[in-house]
């Protein structure tokens, strides 16, 4: 039930936009509001739910689609962009209500429920590092690195969602994951310029991967 409740709820903000109710995410699952808090214990409960479900569907899409040992940092970065890009496409106001805490009661538990998106991330940093262990045994660098991409990701969303579908993107589609393709794969090349390697970003991870000679 509590899945079926997080699908009207969906329905309801990609509908009715993120300022939508309890009142109107019951009615789109056609039950009464109080039925509601039998499955969730309140509305930040409700809230979590909806957040971990568009984790899940952004780590079904991005996951499967990369490969760290045959795939270049490039690749594995717009394909990751191009699938969360494609998400936000399709859910707008859910994405809207996630990042802006739209209930009024929303905001304490509004970073901690957008952070699970940090899990993908973070499994992508844990990922290269495994591949760069050897050169750079410094995991949590990366990790980092993963986390200050992701905040860049939210931030960057926000800005190009802008408040409400009654206007244009702020930029077109495939500048903006132009643009985030190449400002994520700076910060990895950033991070590895810190741990004294060197990434070719169009190479596969191990094959692309030297130390930085020591200036004479």
């Amino acid at each position: 039930m509590r899945a079926e409740i997080v699908d009207a709820a969906f329905r309801a903000i990609d509908r009715l936009g993120p300022n939508v109710s309890v009142r109107e995410i019951a009615e789109e699952a056609g039950t009464a509001k109080p039925k509601i808090y039998r499955h969730f214990a309140d509305k930040a409960d409700m809230f979590s739910e909806i957040g971990q479900r568009m984790r899940d569907m952004l780590w079904a899409a991005i996951i499967p689609s990369v490969n760290v040992q045959t795939d270049s940092a490039r690749q594995i970065v717009g394909r990751g962009v191009e699938h969360y890009v494609e998400l936000v496409d399709q859910h707008p106001n859910v994405v809207r209500f996630l990042l802006q805490g739209r209930f009024a009661d929303q905001s304490a538990t509004a970073m901690t429920t957008v952070n699970k998106g940090s899990e993908i991330t973070l499994a992508i940093a844990g990922m290269i590092s495994t591949q760069l262990e050897d050169l750079a045994p410094e995991p949590e660098a990366f990790e980092l690195a993963a986390f200050a991409i992701f905040g860049t990701a939210a931030s960057a969303t926000d800005w190009w969602l802008g408040v409400d579908d009654d206007k244009p993107r702020r930029m077109p589609t495939d500048k903006f994951i132009a643009h985030m393709t190449t400002i994520m794969v700076g910060a990895i090349n950033g991070t590895a310029e810190l741990l004294g390697i060197e990434i070719d970003a169009d190479q596969p991870i191990r094959t692309a991967v030297r130390r930085q000679q020591p200036v004479a």
